[in-house]
Order: structure tokens, then sequence, then C-alpha cells
């Protein structure tokens, strides 16, 4: 109980960004009949590679990890990175809604690891229909973990590192599971250069401090 009490910020702030956002991606796929296909041919180049779908699925605890260390660091940098994330992922709501995509489900091969193609199995399974594929949410949270890591003063650069690299693994993933095509990825960036530069230009972190204080 103390230590949900001395995190209550963090737990309140992270559930907001990572809940809120699980709720959207779900909720709009009843209102999804007729999604689209955006492959391009480099997607035929890319292959499928099945051992990445141990780092895939570490997305969410990772996700979780690497906030509540910038939240201990940077808390300033954290909230900014925070209040990008939900103004990035309604821009991808909005996206999801007016031009639904999804990604078709690729063969699995017969020859790779038993426990592998499990967890692929599983994990395809969770994720049917593989619609609201553009942007990707997982590529648009990983970008936000490295731009808010890159910004932060009171980070080491071996850490930087490390989260970026992650971070990057991450979003090579989404793409060599095939659950994302290579467009997904762009589109996350671009809207996550957005929102943080919102953000920046309205000083929204700035202008609310005092009312992200007072939930301490």
């Amino acid at each position: 109980m103390h230590i949900i009490l001395k995190n209550k910020k963090f737990l309140i702030s992270i559930a907001s960004l990572m809940l809120s956002q699980a709720f959207f991606y779900w909720f709009l796929k009843f209102f999804q009949p007729n999604p689209n296909y955006i492959s391009l041919p480099i997607d035929q180049k890319i292959p499928l590679i099945p051992s990445f779908i141990y780092i895939y699925n570490t997305f969410y605890p990772f996700i979780f990890i690497a906030f509540y260390f910038l939240f201990q660091k940077d808390e300033k940098t954290y909230y900014k990175g925070i209040i990008a994330g939900i103004i990035g992922y309604l821009f991808c709501d909005i996206i999801y809604l007016c031009y639904p995509t999804i990604m078709p489900r690729t063969l699995i091969p017969n020859d790779i690891n038993v426990i592998t193609a499990l967890v692929l199995k599983i994990t395809y399974f969770i994720d049917t229909p593989a619609v609201n594929c553009f942007p990707s949410i997982h590529c648009l949270f990983c970008f936000q973990i490295i731009f808010s890591f890159l910004k932060a003063k009171t980070i080491n650069i071996k850490t930087k590192g490390f989260i970026i690299i992650y971070s990057l693994l991450i979003i090579l993933s989404t793409v060599l599971v095939k659950q994302h095509y290579f467009v997904d990825i762009i589109g996350a960036f671009l809207i996550c250069i957005i929102a943080n530069l919102i953000v920046d230009i309205t000083k929204i972190y700035e202008k609310n401090k005092n009312k992200i204080e007072a939930l301490s």
C-alpha cells in the first residue's frame, strides 16, 4: 500500500495513457466494417522472423518500466511524454475511424520451434481481427519513449542507449512478426513528432502543472 501511495501520480497518469488507449482501440473495432489494405512493395521483401514475437510481446511491460524510470528521473519530461502520448493516440483513433486498415494474417511456418509457433498463434488470436493498423500504437509509444529519453537531461548515456535500442527492436518486431506494414511505422513516427510539437507549442504541461501536482 505504501508503494502505491508513493507512486500515485505515476499510476494515475500511466493508467490514463494505457487503459484509455486500449479501450478506444477495442471500441473502434465495432465501427470498421470495410477496412483497407495499404501494403507497399517493401512489405513483400520483409521476412517473417518468428523469434521476434518475444520482443513484440514485451511491449506493455517495457513501456510501463521505461516510463516509470523516466518518472523517477525527470518528472517534467515524463508528464510531457504522457500528454504527447495521449494526443498521439487520439490522432490515431481519428484515423482508425475515418480510414480503418487491416493486416492479413500470414501463415505460420511448420518448421519453427513449437513454443514460438504457439506464442505467435496466441498473439494473432488475441489481436483478431487485425484492424487499426495504421498508424501503429506500438510504434507510436516506442517513438515517444525515444523522444522523452532523448530530452531527459538527468539520465545517463548508457541508459538512454539501452532504452532507445530496445524501443527500436520493438518497432522492428512489428513488421518482422507481420503485425504491421512498413507505412504503419512511418505514420506513427510522424504523429509522434506532431504530438510533441503540440505539447511544446501550447505549453499544456506548464499550464496544468498545479493540477498534476494536486494528484499527490
